[in-house]
């Protein structure tokens, strides 16, 4: 699990401690596991986003600042609203979709990123509606603090690369 995204590790720690937890067992301490579960699905869903417009606009996830990422935050503020509607509706569904996650991300072989964005592509669009994750980034190009902070992470050098600039000049 080398590669693995640190929140992957968690949500496989998660669903460890709460397949792990015995009947009769404190209730509070598996809602509070299943809560950091819903947390970092959330934090991984937003981390996978911001990893497709880094590598759509081909700069480095870390040149995006914490203003993306809480831009990305408020943007995803409805969508996040109707994720915690549907576990509430089926809890179940927390377990399931983060089984999935890990099991997708810790799968060795080629084309892993393929099968990443597919997992992703087919969470949001089973379970909340949102049928193409390519519109959900194009609206977020739309955002101008999400549009100030990716121009602001694309390097004055690579501004001049021709395919760089027809990016840039989409947004």
């Amino acid at each position: 699990m080398s590669n693995i995204s640190p929140y992957t590790r968690v949500i496989a720690d998660c669903l460890e401690s709460i397949s792990d937890a015995k009947p009769g067992e404190s209730d509070y301490e598996v809602r509070q596991a299943t809560q950091l579960l819903i947390n970092m699905l959330q934090g991984r869903m937003l981390e996978h986003i911001k990893q497709r417009v880094s590598s759509y606009y081909k700069i480095e996830p870390e040149a995006l600042t914490e203003e993306f990422s809480v831009s990305l935050i408020e943007v995803f503020a409805e969508i996040f609203g109707l994720f915690r509607n549907k576990f509430e509706e089926m809890p179940w569904l927390v377990k399931e979709i983060a089984k999935r996650i890990v099991e997708v991300e810790t799968r060795n072989g080629s084309k892993t990123e393929r099968r990443i964005n597919q997992l992703y592509l087919s969470i949001f669009c089973k379970y909340f509606e949102y049928k193409n994750i390519e519109k959900i980034i194009s609206t977020l190009q739309t955002d101008p603090r999400i549009q100030h902070a990716i121009i602001a992470a694309i390097p004055v050098a690579a501004q001049t690369r021709p395919e760089l600039s027809q990016a840039y000049a989409r947004s």
